[in-house]
């Protein structure tokens, strides 16, 4: 049954959710209250930024786009009223609205790399969804 769960959590989780908040949030760390914390926030965009080596124009456009989406992020991981396959939906949603944001910002290049982070990050949540069972 585990096995079952976690499965349609992967496919759920397909559309994935942020680069910015998705490892803190899926794995309880430092961002577990209620809002992110703003240093946090600032170091997250900055490694963003590095790795898609963004504009000046273009980090100032992201960062209120990543800045809306942490706390929506935040309050699925902790409702405790939903399923893993709610909740997987819940942030495929939220993750599928921040990249139809990202996509008229970030060039062709950017937003394939973006997407490669993406898959990346949702490989390590679902190794560690694993591990916990």
């Amino acid at each position: 049954m585990k096995k079952l769960a976690l499965f349609v959590v992967t496919l759920a989780l397909a559309g994935g959710t942020s680069i910015l908040v998705a490892q803190d949030t899926m794995s309880q760390g430092t961002m577990g209250g209620a809002q992110p914390n703003k240093a946090e926030m600032a170091a997250k965009l900055e490694k963003i930024s590095a790795a898609l080596q963004l504009t000046p124009a273009q980090k100032q456009q992201i960062a209120p786009i990543l800045k809306e989406e942490a706390p929506k992020i935040m309050a699925v991981k902790n409702n405790t009223s939903l399923g893993p396959l709610q909740k997987g939906m819940q942030l495929r949603q939220i993750g599928e609205a921040t990249d139809a944001k990202m996509q008229p910002i970030l060039s062709p290049e950017q937003y394939q790399k973006w997407q490669q982070m993406r898959t990346q990050e949702r490989e390590q949540m679902m190794q560690k969804m694993e591990n916990k069972q």
